[in-house]
């Protein structure tokens, strides 16, 4: 079954084509941190409380390697409703968690289908029906031209809401004067700092949180995800800078011959984080 993960903070919620979300019953498992083993433990719960197979959970053949070994493997994949009552019923504390983990999944989706927000739930909406759309068309490789229009007119208004209230790397690395040896901003400094702070910039589908917005750049392709930094994220990166710049900047000086034989200097100066040197401009 072709399941994707649309959220992946507590636990790995799936979608299907259908738009139902389903929680993988061995992962519950691992994150309940239960003793009990996972087929009895998964069998003991349906029968006691008498989950339906088809309407509450499904069931998935798949087979795994142990060692040389190939041997089968059932997994289970149920409905929120159920992976709630199941964490609940755990009654110890990682179970609260997840159960509430879950509800406020569910309410962010719910939130967003029955009234956006923001531009960006306004965008899942829309991208959501585009794809709907084209598992309906057996040649996938070009848009219609309403599909198209729908998408420049969308990216439009996200491009108006991002130059107001978002930031993009390079926004951010003039507002610190850091310049590549090229004399641009230096984004790639600002997004190793933005990783050093732990935001998902590694993502490639749309993503936001309370520090960043990752959305397609229609202009670059398909393939190509641009992050905004939100303002939290802006000052949390100049706060970071500020405090470690002392301890991350790094100089080496180079002996070069002019033609005359005196032996002059060159400076490389620039930051160093991750273990990965960032020049700037001198």
């Amino acid at each position: 079954m072709n399941y994707k993960i649309i959220e992946n903070e507590l636990i790995p919620i799936y979608e299907t084509e259908d738009k139902e979300k389903l929680v993988n019953a061995r992962e519950l498992h691992l994150k309940l941190e239960s003793k009990q083993q996972f087929s009895h433990w998964i069998q003991d719960r349906i029968k006691k409380y008498e989950f339906i197979e088809d309407t509450d959970f499904s069931k998935q053949d798949n087979f795994i390697y142990v060692g040389n070994l190939k041997r089968p493997q059932t997994d289970y994949y149920l409905t929120i409703n159920m992976a709630k009552e199941i964490a609940m019923v755990e009654n110890n504390e990682m179970g609260r968690k997840i159960r509430k983990y879950f509800i406020e999944v569910e309410k962010r989706y719910r939130n967003i289908v029955e009234s956006p927000t923001n531009i960006f739930d306004f965008m899942r909406l829309a991208l959501d029906q585009i794809e709907a759309n084209e598992k309906e068309i057996q040649n996938v490789k070009l848009l219609s031209e309403n599909n198209t229009k729908q998408i420049k007119e969308i990216q439009s208004k996200i491009d108006i809401k991002i130059q107001k209230d978002y930031c993009l790397a390079s926004d951010i690395a003039e507002q610190l004067k850091l310049y590549s040896e090229s004399k641009l901003p230096h984004s790639n400094l600002v997004g190793a700092i933005a990783r050093q702070l732990g935001y998902k910039t590694s993502y490639k589908h749309y993503y936001e949180d309370e520090y960043i917005a990752i959305v397609p750049d229609i202009s670059k392709g398909n393939d190509f995800w641009q992050i905004y930094y939100k303002q939290l994220a802006v000052e949390q990166i100049v706060k970071w800078f500020n405090e470690n710049k002392e301890d991350a900047e790094y100089t080496v000086v180079y002996q070069k011959n002019t033609k005359n034989g005196v032996k002059g200097e060159i400076k490389e100066k620039g930051f160093k984080i991750d273990n990965i040197c960032y020049k700037v401009l001198n």
